[in-house]
This record gives structure tokens, C-alpha cells and sequence, in this order.
């Protein structure tokens, strides 16, 4: 799987499976099924939110670790490598990466200067499949 995911938030995820546009079946049916929680939201929550999808982002083994106990439906994780969003976080690598995935209950995506040239990198580090924003469009 290869996801891309724009506007998560206001209930848009998109994801592309070998080349082709997948939107969820919730999403199709609904535009306000769809969370993302960020690091500030993801360590306050105590109980999984109601929305159907919900997901998190997540950059190290706690955060990881809340997102599994909240059953959240699949989490992404990084950065794994140098990223303008985020110029100033150190990249933690695949091998990083795979020590955190190793075992999670949910789906683990992996995001931070992803393209789909990352796809093989990130299923031999575990990952379900790489999750992109700039990497999607160029």
C-alpha cells in the first residue's frame, strides 16, 4: 500500500493500491468519518474517539505504543528520512523504524520524505506501506 493522505482531519484520506485511487468505503459513504490525532492530542486521549477511522502520527515507541493501547486503526510513523515538513526532526531511519513496528497490533505506515520509490524499503522494515504528501504529487 502505498497512502496518501490529505485533509485527514476534515474527513479526506486517500490512498493508492498499486497505481490506483482507494477510498475507503466509510469515507466514500461520509465526509466527517475521519480523524487524525497529533502528538499533542494522541498522549492526552484516554479512550479511542468515536469517529470510525482514526488514526495517529506517531514518532517514538511511547507514542507508538498509545496509539496500540487506544486500538486507533493504524498509526504512521517518522520521520523515517530528512523531510520539509519537518526540517528540523532527525530522521530515524529504517532500521529505527523497524525496531518500533516490530509487532504492533495495528497497521504501521511509514511517513517522512516518502515516495514510491520507499515502497520496498518500507515492507523489508515491516511497514504496511508508506504514507506521502509531496512525495505523491512529484
Amino acid at each position: 500500500w502505498i497512502a496518501t493522505l490529505v485533509g485527514l482531519a476534515g474527513g479526506v484520506a486517500l490512498a493508492y493500491q498499486l497505481g490506483r485511487l482507494v477510498l475507503p468505503r466509510a469515507i466514500a459513504q461520509s465526509r466527517h468519518v475521519a480523524l487524525a490525532v497529533r502528538l499533542a492530542g494522541l498522549m492526552s486521549l484516554a479512550a479511542r474517539p468515536s469517529a470510525q477511522l482514526v488514526a495517529a502520527s506517531c514518532h517514538d515507541a511511547e507514542q507508538l505504543a498509545h496509539a496500540i493501547r487506544l486500538e486507533l486503526d493504524f498509526a504512521v510513523l517518522g520521520p523515517v528520512k530528512a523531510t520539509a515538513t519537518h526540517p528540523g526532526a532527525a530522521p530515524m531511519g529504517w532500521l529505527r523504524f523497524a525496531e518500533l513496528s516490530r509487532g504492533a497490533s495495528i497497521p504501521v505506515y511509514a511517513i517522512g520524505g516518502m515516495s514510491s520509490a520507499d515502497l520496498d524499503d518500507a515492507w523489508r522494515a515491516g511497514a504496511h506501506g508508506v504514507a506521502m504528501i509531496r512525495g505523491a504529487w512529484g
